[in-house]
């Protein structure tokens, strides 16, 4: 039996971030990731943006790791040369009477610490952005993207020249606790003693949460489909355009204009509940009308046939059968077991948040290890 000092479950970028901050200062770090690539699940299915922290209920831990998660990325980003850009985001109105909507927002991103907010006006917009039809937008100058895949790799590539030792193909599919320790069992039969356990397992982190008994919490994913624009119009918007965001932010923030480092320009995502199924990314795809329809509202010489599908992703989106749509972030020490460590429902903004939140679960290892 394999002795460890510390096991991440899940091999997205939260999971990495965490294990490459632990394997700083600790041996015998393990990382399982049940797909045969790391990054394979929400990671890398979702749009690449840097979020600067506008929707979020201020004090949640979605707005303190979006804001601090920004700024580390943005750091981390430019030491270790991984792609990104500060492209900027506008968020539109269709008519002036959305300014009490736009000032909300506004109001909302204040209160988390986003800076640089500003309402402006359709000189402004169509300086900037001349597609764009829109009497009134919210601006972010600090919004912006950031290569997913080159991400996932330089912090896989940290990680493992700090130590840690990567596995992936590797699936846990039993737990237990005995004589203060974890033991894990894996789909290759191995078994493996860990004094701390991370969970960090997206889409399955409620999966992984019931094997050590902690059954508040059901994952239900939530279907984010996408459009692309043909490559000859890749400059047709120059930052990322928003729609305000509806009033129940657990269908999304409506289709938006995103542009990713390759100069693709994205429509989506939606936000759909199609089925229970965690692998599930193809049944029932969502006609290109429904994103054409919302799309030209914003670009009104957007033609239908300028729409092509592009890829699906499906957000761990956590569900507790009380209070509002929103729902924060868990990460949260297990309450039978301490030295088993959750993050549960880290969907958007988990990607932004990574590093803040990898620094928070390995900074929760390092007081159950002293």
């Amino acid at each position: 039996m394999e002795k460890t000092n510390v096991v991440v479950i899940g091999g997205g970028v939260v999971g990495l971030a965490a294990v490459a901050e632990i394997a700083r200062h600790y041996e015998d770090v393990f990382l399982l990731e049940a797909a045969p690539r790391l990054g394979l699940g929400t990671s890398t299915r979702n749009s690449g943006v840097i979020h600067a922290g506008l929707y979020y209920v201020p004090g949640s831990l979605k707005g303190v790791h979006c804001v601090r998660g920004a700024q580390m990325l943005y750091e981390f980003c430019a030491k270790h040369h991984v792609p990104h850009q500060r492209i900027g985001k506008f968020v539109v109105a269709e008519n002036v009477d959305q300014y009490s909507d736009l000032n909300a927002v506004k109001t909302c991103g204040e209160r988390n610490g986003t800076e640089g907010l500003e309402i402006v006006e359709s000189d402004f917009i169509r300086r900037h952005e001349p597609n764009v039809a829109s009497p009134l937008a919210l601006y972010s100058p600090n919004t912006g993207i950031v290569d997913t895949e080159e991400l996932i790799k330089t912090l896989a590539r940290i990680a493992r020249e700090n130590g840690a030792h990567l596995m992936t193909d590797t699936r846990l599919v039993g737990a237990e606790v005995k004589d203060g320790l974890c033991l894990l069992r894996t789909s290759h039969g191995e078994e493996v003693a860990a004094r701390v356990v991370i969970n960090a397992a997206g889409l399955y982190s409620d999966e992984v949460a019931r094997m050590f008994g902690y059954d508040e919490y059901q994952i239900y994913p939530c279907r984010g489909e996408y459009a692309e624009l043909v490559a000859r119009l890749s400059d047709i918007v120059n930052h990322l355009i928003y729609p305000v965001p509806p009033a129940d932010q657990g269908h999304g923030l409506g289709v938006h204009f995103t542009k990713n480092m390759a100069g693709r320009v994205l429509l989506g995502p939606n936000a759909r509940y199609v089925n229970e199924d965690k692998e599930d990314y193809e049944s029932d795809p969502t006609p290109l009308e429904v994103f054409y329809e919302s799309a030209v509202k914003i670009v009104p010489s957007l033609q239908f046939e300028d729409l092509r599908p592009s890829y699906v992703g499906l957000r761990p989106r956590l569900y507790t059968g009380r209070g509002p749509s929103f729902t924060d972030f868990v990460i949260t020490p297990d309450p039978n077991w301490p030295f088993v460590i959750h993050a549960i429902g880290i969907e958007s903004p988990g990607l932004t948040g990574s590093l803040s939140i990898g620094e928070a679960l390995a900074a929760m290892a390092q007081a159950r290890l002293n």
